[in-house]
């Protein structure tokens, strides 16, 4: 494969890192990163939710916001500046209101090829930024999110530097897919394809119906030019891809956004969630298109609630 045939997904002109401020930290170096191996625009962006700025019983909200603002503004500065002296070009902006909405309307607007967001935070932003927010991002959005959590390290990968796309087999696979193969070229690597067979036995009969849609899945991916690894596990999917990733030590693991039910995905309980909340490397997520329409403010009063 050769990177003429990379598609705007591998190789965005532009790259939204959302930050609550606190959780720079360990989101700039993969925001670093990706931008300079990708010739990306970085964008950095804060959201700052009525929720917390807004103490009714005080009637100090405007004071607080504009501080608020000021003080958010006044950081991303320093940052932008920072990195522009690095050689990596990069704006910023601050803005008010429920984060999914800013962030799917910055994302509109500036026309955003990749996110990268937290999936933890240190501040009081944080369970409006992470949580059911982050998940709510990776079901809505038709570009790739990348997702970083409290177990990512910055330099604790293999030297041989490797991709993991876990694949479900139970939904289109066909553009994340390829969206994995690619990233094997931008990172020049390797690629490994998991899937977790959701029982405690092994069962050759399953394995080769497994192997017989992986293959399948492999034709379909164009200008391939590398033969993958292919590695079948037994037991709870959330729990192996994890232990996978801690194993191997990729530069990324990518994993299909597969509709969890409502229950799942108001208590944390689906197998995406989980994935991006545990996983020791920065995780993308992409799937072909976005089928329910976000509500951010349907998110904030649910996590207000809880």
């Amino acid at each position: 494969m050769h990177s003429i045939h990379l598609s705007a997904l591998s190789r965005p002109k532009s790259i939204l890192l959302a930050t609550d401020l606190t959780d720079l930290d360990f989101l700039l170096p993969v925001a670093i990163d990706q931008a300079r191996a990708t010739g990306a625009m970085l964008w950095l962006l804060h959201v700052i939710p009525p929720e917390v700025y807004y103490p009714p019983q005080t009637g100090a909200f405007p004071l607080l916001q504009q501080k608020a603002f000021r003080d958010a503004e006044a950081a991303l500065a320093r940052v932008s500046f920072e990195l522009k002296t690095k050689g990596v070009p990069c704006a910023y902006e601050v803005r008010r209101s429920y984060p999914v909405d800013r962030i799917h309307e910055f994302i509109s607007q500036r026309q955003i090829g990749r996110l990268i967001i937290g999936t933890t935070s240190r501040g009081k932003l944080g369970k409006l930024l992470v949580g059911s927010v982050a998940e709510e991002l990776i079901r809505s959005l038709d570009i790739p999110v990348c997702t970083v959590g409290p177990h990512f390290k910055p330099g604790s990968q293999n030297k041989r530097r490797q991709v993991i796309y876990a694949t479900s087999l139970r939904h289109d696979i066909g553009k994340s897919f390829q969206f994995a193969a690619d990233l094997v070229e931008v990172v020049q690597g390797e690629l490994t394809v998991l899937h977790v067979f959701e029982q405690a036995y092994r069962d050759d009969g399953v394995d080769l119906r497994v192997m017989s849609k992986i293959d399948e899945m492999l034709k379909s991916a164009q200008q391939m030019d590398f033969v993958p690894q292919i590695r079948i596990r037994y037991g709870e999917t959330a729990e192996e891809i994890v232990a996978e990733c801690s194993a191997l030590k990729p530069e990324f693991l990518v994993l299909g956004a597969v509709p969890a039910s409502a229950m799942a995905t108001n208590f944390r309980t689906g197998v995406a969630y989980r994935v991006i909340a545990q996983a020791p490397c920065p995780t993308f997520t992409l799937h072909d298109a976005a089928k329910n329409k976000h509500d951010g403010r349907k998110v904030a009063a649910a996590q207000s609630v809880s």
